[in-house]
């Protein structure tokens, strides 16, 4: 019986609820947003595994195949976790956790928008800011001129 959830299997809850709560923003919870949330995410997970799934037979192999991406197991977390959030007590409590999961998202999803760091043949271009426009990079060395050709001295 696990005491303490580690975040292999908080993730699978917190995705979960966040999309509850966001409407879909559980999918961005990737590799490197998982790293810059973790430990919102362990505490979100370690709330729901207390509340909802501690003590009961089976529940901690649930999660590990649900976190391993097993549908079955998977839908079976959503459909008991979405029942859940039908009881005000139980969003109250962990709403509060999602939404600093969320603002790391937001962060996150900022930041990867905000500094696009592309490196063309030895050539750096970076993006600070969104841009409507495309932005385009002459690579090499080109030679522009404007007005009046250059001289040649032959």
């Amino acid at each position: 019986m696990l005491e303490t959830l580690p975040l292999m299997l908080a993730t699978p809850i917190a995705k979960i609820i966040l999309d509850k709560l966001y409407e879909g923003v559980g999918s961005k919870l990737g590799e490197k947003a998982v790293e810059a949330a973790t430990a919102p995410i362990q505490r979100l997970g370690q709330v729901v595994w207390n509340r909802c799934f501690r003590g009961k037979p089976g529940t901690d192999k649930l999660l590990e195949a649900a976190a391993k991406g097993s549908q079955p197991e998977l839908k079976q977390v959503r459909d008991y976790l979405l029942k859940e959030m039908e009881n005000p007590a139980f969003v109250e409590e962990v709403k509060p956790i999602a939404q600093e999961i969320h603002q790391v998202l937001v962060r996150f999803d900022d930041v990867n928008a905000k500094n696009v760091q592309q490196i063309f043949g030895g050539q750096g271009l970076q993006v600070n800011e969104r841009q409507d426009q495309p932005i385009i990079q002459i690579q090499g060395n080109p030679t522009m001129h404007f007005g009046t050709p250059p001289r040649s001295d032959n």
